[in-house]
């Protein structure tokens, strides 16, 4: 393994490095390039950690449900006391992606363009890499189609580290914490010193906590108001999007030049920031005579345009006010989404639900850093990972699905003839999102 190099908006990006840190807008470190293989047998946790000292990594990361995968990296020493964490950024595109195959390229301005590809949450072996451009990260994606034929691939454009795509611009999820193998090979005297100093903290601590508890009163909160605070910024940070939400989506996909001279489009890509859309439509030129200005032409006006290579470019807008928050501190009326799923079921070419989870969702604390305990009476959401797949036609049929969803992404495929008889199509939509629910 090579060593990291750090990215920020005044550092570039060196093309093919082996791994890169990238803080994001919370400014904790992205790990791009880890060296991921599956895990077979039992004590996933102790194969991990052999293949960390196999790799001589300085850190590791295993992931994955059922299948797993352990990741290995070889940062520099800067990165060994990072009190914030260091986040997996494959593992991070697979746990907002978690249903069917998925794949992600990731093509900085600065130079080199990262892939990661994922399927049904487990990362996806030889792939978190780095390529010279995205012509060459697509030719690699081709071995991964035989595997994965349906595979569903994502391309974004980042001008700089400050302009990371949304997945990874969230707080970071403790799945995608990597854990350090350094502590792990610690000499025999090494370890008896971080005994001694340990304990020494110990009884230093306790000193200090007695002598606060004698001299001052601890701040007393109030548990539910900071719980209902908690839920309130959670709700700020994922809006979900209504069938009148998501049709503003679609809507907009009229306006895509669909059969510009020279080029072809293959999809067009939408994903959520906040309560605003950000989209873009891709396009392959299609012989020699085609210019970048037979796009620009067509375009509308309040569009832009990029010339990703020499034989691809996208056209980008934005979709301001398409989603709201919801409110969580409120029991919702009880809804039979499930059947409504069921019923919608005939019209798409599949549809995938996940297994109810809690929110990810920090707990608050004290003013002493102590976990607030949650409240009896606070409603009990959980969320479930949901995606769809069919025919253009199809979409409006969701105006019966009343649960309340956030979409992370919303495709369109043209051109590859997809499905069976009532389902099959040339223009294919990809949703994939969550849908939250109350459990009693």
């Amino acid at each position: 393994m090579n060593g990291s190099t750090e990215s920020s908006s005044t550092h570039r990006v060196k093309p093919l490095a082996k791994t890169v840190v990238v803080r994001n807008a919370f400014g904790q470190p992205v790990i791009f390039g880890m060296d991921w293989t599956a895990v077979v047998g039992g004590q996933p946790l102790k194969l991990a950690r052999k293949r960390a000292r196999l790799m001589r990594a300085t850190h590791y990361l295993l992931t994955g449900a059922p299948a797993m995968t352990v990741g290995c990296v070889q940062l520099e020493r800067q990165y060994f006391a990072q009190s914030c964490g260091i986040y997996s950024a494959a593992t991070l595109f697979a746990v907002a992606y978690p249903s069917a195959a998925v794949a992600c390229l990731v093509r900085f301005e600065e130079g080199g363009c990262w892939m990661v590809a994922s399927h049904s949450g487990s990362i996806i072996s030889d792939t978190d890499r780095w390529f010279a451009d995205a012509a060459a990260a697509l030719d690699a994606l081709n071995t991964i189609r035989l595997r994965f034929p349906n595979l569903v691939v994502y391309e974004e454009l980042v001008a700089s580290s400050a302009q990371l795509p949304v997945w990874l611009n969230d707080k970071c999820s403790e799945q995608a914490r990597v854990s350090a193998y350094q502590t792990a090979r610690l000499g025999g005297k090494s370890r008896v010193v971080a005994l001694a100093l340990i304990g020494a903290t110990g009884v230093w601590l306790n000193l200090v906590q007695q002598s606060s508890e004698e001299g001052t009163a601890v701040t007393q909160t109030n548990p539910g108001q900071r719980w209902l605070d908690t839920m309130g910024r959670y709700a700020q940070q994922h809006p979900v999007h209504g069938f009148a939400d998501l049709m503003r989506v679609m809507a907009a996909w009229r306006r895509v030049p669909f059969d510009p001279a020279g080029w072809q489009l293959l999809r067009v890509q939408c994903e959520p920031v906040l309560s605003d859309w950000s989209c873009a439509a891709h396009y392959r030129r299609q012989h020699r005579f085609a210019l970048n200005q037979h796009l620009v032409a067509v375009k509308p006006g309040d569009w832009e345009f990029h010339a990703v290579a020499l034989d691809r470019a996208t056209l980008t807008w934005s979709l301001l006010q398409a989603g709201q928050p919801l409110d969580f501190s409120h029991e919702p009326l009880r809804v039979d989404w499930m059947t409504s799923l069921q019923r919608l079921s005939p019209l798409f070419e599949h549809i995938q639900l996940g297994l109810a989870a809690k929110l990810p969702m920090h707990a608050p604390v004290d003013s002493q850093g102590r976990v607030l305990e949650r409240p009896a009476g606070l409603p009990n959401w959980h969320q479930r990972s949901l995606a769809l797949k069919g025919p253009l036609r199809a979409m409006t049929a969701l105006q019966e699905l009343t649960a309340p969803i956030r979409w992370r992404s919303a495709t369109l495929e043209v051109g590859n003839i997809s499905g069976q008889e009532l389902t099959r199509s040339a223009l294919v939509v990809q949703l994939i999102g969550d849908l939250f629910e109350h459990i009693p």
